[in-house]
Parts: C-alpha cells; structure tokens; sequence
C-alpha cells in the first residue's frame, strides 16, 4: 500500500540537486516533489525504517534527516500540488 512521507534533511545529506539525485536512485520511491528547503514529499510502498537505510547507505551516514509518514492529522500552508501528492499519493493531473 502506498504511503506519503515527508523527509527532511541537514546541509550535511547534500545539497538540493543532490538529494534529487539519491531519491531518483531509489526504486522504492515512486514519487517526490519539494517547495520548501531541506525537505521533499515522499510517495513509497516501503516503510520509513527501508527508505532511511536507502538514504543513509547513500550519505555514508554524513548529516542527520527524519522521514516521517504523512497522516490525516496534519496542516499546514503548502501548494496545491504538494496536498494533492501527500494526499493522492500521486501527482496532480496536468491541466
């Protein structure tokens, strides 16, 4: 079953282009989009615990990051296409 995560990360993990790079070298993230620094939305199969060994064999455990599973209960002010993945576990529909 699909889930949505959300991922932050130090300067430390890499920089922005670089963390885009590691997420797309793991098959087991099906989705990601980001609009803030330091973080990326996540949609998976995979469990918190598989995705951070991913990331952390990627990093040579260089910097500290948390990935977090996006519930219901939650709020916040992100853009409609970043609700609409954490929500739909997929992109938005191009208009």
């Amino acid at each position: 079953m699909k889930k949505s995560y959300v991922f932050f990360y130090t300067d430390k993990v890499g920089s922005r282009e670089a963390v885009k790079k590691l997420l797309d070298s793991i098959p087991e993230i099906s989705h990601w989009r980001f609009d803030m620094p330091n973080s990326f939305y996540l949609v998976s199969e995979e469990s918190a615990e598989v995705l951070a060994t991913k990331i952390l064999q990627s990093t040579n455990n260089s910097g500290r990051f948390l990935i977090t599973e996006y519930s219901e209960n939650s709020q916040g002010w992100l853009t409609k296409q970043s609700w609409y993945l954490l929500n739909n576990k997929d992109y938005a529909p191009k208009k």
